[in-house]
Order: C-alpha cells, then structure tokens, then sequence
C-alpha cells in the first residue's frame, strides 16, 4: 500500500472511501476494514487521518454542509436583488438535498449512536442544527447573506444569528417527496421563499 500519495489525497480517499460505503452499506455494518480496504490503504494510515469511524462520519458531515454552503453563496451572489437572493437560496437548498438525499439520511439521520463526538441525539433521530453538530458552514454562509442585506438597507433582521439557524432549519427538513410536491418542490420551495421574504422583511413576492 502506497505512501507517496500527498496526505490530503490519502484523507480524501478514505473520506470517498467511507462515504460511498455508508450510503451502500449504512453506518453501523460499515467497518473500519472495508473502509481501509475500499482506500486501498492500512488501519494504521487510517489513524493518522482520523480517529475513529465516528470522526470520519463527522468529517463527511462537515463537508457535506460545505459544499452546501458554496452552493448558497453561488446562488445568492448570482443576484443583484436581495429578495431575488433569499428565493435563490431556498431552491438550491431544495435541489442540494433533493440531489444527496440518500447521503444526508445515512450521515444525518441514520449514523445514530456512531454520529460524530459532540452528536448527543438518539439513534435515528436528529439534533437541532447548530455550529457544532456539523451544520455550521451552511449556518454561517446564511447568516453572511443576512448581515449583508441589513447592511445594505435590504434586511431588517434584529438577530441574523438566530435567523440563519431558523432559515436552515427550514431548509434542511425538506423531503423532495412531501406532499407530492415532486422533484422540482413546487408550492414547498416558493413557500419557503415567501417565509424568507417576511422574516427578512422584503416586500413583494418570489419570481
């Protein structure tokens, strides 16, 4: 097994690596030796990236609302108007885990008691969102977004902390088959984006 590779290409093997058995397999009949098998790489290289199973889950959820946070910051600076960026956000919310679905159930809702440290929700269910159970950059990409409106003038939102969680916790709970809604979200999203709207005090309804 090679150690040439540079050390941030070994991580993310066994990040790829772990994913796509967890998705495959779930989190709990996923073991450490299919993971080091499906990177290629030994136990021993795995300790040095990670200190347990539950810390890679932990790293996968981060790095899922990474991704997801550029996604809001793409689609909010792709607009001039600022009601027009609270709308954006809410469909590339509902397209991000529309198109990951089974991938946020597996590291958010099925991961259990082998969540990451600092994850202290029942098997099988979720804890509220906040900055340190793995929802924090898509937390802090809303709560930019916010301070920039009520800095323009745009905004008029007392506490962008709390609102950000409340906008993500809204986002994050969509299912692209509630209410039959179907894959597009339909009367789901432009609800969410009316809901936008109010809270930040924007005029006017979602194009």
């Amino acid at each position: 097994m090679s150690r040439t590779k540079p050390a941030a290409q070994r991580r993310g093997d066994l990040m790829t690596a772990g994913q796509r058995l967890f998705v495959a397999k779930g989190v709990a009949a996923t073991t450490l030796d299919d993971i080091t098998r499906g990177a290629g790489m030994s136990k021993g290289l795995f300790y040095q990236y990670f200190r347990s199973k539950e810390d890679l889950v932990g790293a996968l959820q981060e790095q899922f609302s990474r991704e997801l946070a550029g996604q809001l910051r793409a689609a909010a600076a792709a607009l001039d108007d600022w009601g027009a960026k609270l709308d954006a956000c809410a469909q590339a919310s509902f397209e991000w885990y529309r198109d990951r679905h089974d991938l946020h159930e597996v590291l958010f809702r099925h991961a259990g008691h082998e969540a990451a440290p600092g994850h202290h929700h029942a098997p099988g269910h979720e804890a509220a969102p906040g900055h340190d159970d793995g929802y924090g950059p898509a937390i802090e990409a809303l709560r930019e977004l916010l301070d920039a409106g009520v800095g323009a003038g745009a905004f008029t939102v007392a506490d962008t902390e709390t609102t950000a969680v409340l906008f993500y916790m809204v986002m994050h709970a969509f299912d692209p088959d509630a209410h039959g809604h179907g894959p597009a979200g339909g009367p789901l999203v432009r609800a969410t984006q009316q809901l936008f709207r109010r809270t930040a005090g924007v005029a006017g309804e979602p194009s």
